[in-house]
């Protein structure tokens, strides 16, 4: 409880980028780009310390181990279990990581600000040749650089005229993240370098879902509350995932695949 508390003041901590299937964060319900790592076994994080977190987790390798989680999407702190292990990945000898997630360090305290609805997509442009959805797609954000404000994202396409560009998106149908790549140029045939229009601001924030009732009824009453299974409600929470310079020291948790395991470090 003091490790989520602390972590709230701070506003940082390790951002989830991506999780692997099957592994021990997938199955303690870890969120890829809405989770962030905020404390391990009690131990805040918010300070960067991504020793403690590695030291900890090759500790803990085959026991139980608690982290606590921030979640940009639910706007809240949880607690889960997970087990390090190097076994849910037998198959794959260049496995390294105990708990099959990448993590970079960065400042959640203003998740949520920075986000922008792709409405209209036009035919042949590059936004439909990258797979980019119309009004259920949500551009979050970008490894290249930090989306702090409005302009940064049409800052970020003009330097990448021409060039891939890597970015981020939430569908909110589908209730998942994904990284697409884009090439913004002017010769496609249309309108602008992209090829879609974006809505910016309250009027284009990402809608949370939440189920109303507990998927686990009891068999007797499916048919009664099938509906009310099937019944979404949703508020203005919206997500990005904005990033600070981080100290050189800290570098290495940045984008870094969740640890190798001791014996697997020397290869």
């Amino acid at each position: 409880m003091g490790g989520a508390q602390s972590s709230e003041q701070g506003q940082y901590g390790f951002h989830v980028l991506k999780v692997k299937e099957n592994s021990p964060a997938f199955h303690a319900g870890i969120e890829q780009f809405f989770d962030y790592i905020v404390n391990i076994n009690g131990i805040p994080l918010n300070n960067g310390d991504s020793q403690t977190l590695l030291t900890t987790l090759q500790e803990y390798e085959g026991r139980p181990l608690p982290l606590g989680i921030y979640s940009s999407k639910e706007q809240s702190f949880r607690e889960v279990t997970l087990t390090p292990s190097k076994d849910w990945h037998p198959d794959d000898p260049n496995e390294k990581s105990l708990i099959g997630c990448s993590i970079r360090f960065c400042s959640f305290e203003r998740a949520g600000e920075n986000v922008w609805h792709v409405l209209d997509v036009s035919p042949n442009s590059p936004a439909e040749m990258a797979g980019i959805i119309p009004y259920s797609d949500y551009i979050i954000g970008s490894p290249h650089m930090t989306l702090r404000n409005e302009d940064d994202f049409y800052t970020l396409v003009e330097e990448y005229l021409g060039k891939p560009l890597r970015i981020y998106l939430y569908n909110s149908e589908w209730d998942s993240c994904r990284e697409c790549i884009i090439v913004p140029n002017h010769e496609w045939g249309g309108n602008g370098s992209l090829g879609c229009d974006v809505g910016y601001g309250l009027l284009h924030r990402i809608p949370r879902r939440k189920k109303e009732t507990d998927n686990n009824d009891n068999n007797n009453n499916n048919n009664n509350n099938t509906e009310q299974q099937n019944t979404t409600t949703y508020s203005d929470t919206i997500f990005s995932s904005p990033d600070e310079v981080v100290p050189d020291h800290l570098e290495e948790a940045r984008q870094t695949l969740l640890p190798p395991s001791p014996s697997t470090q020397q290869d």
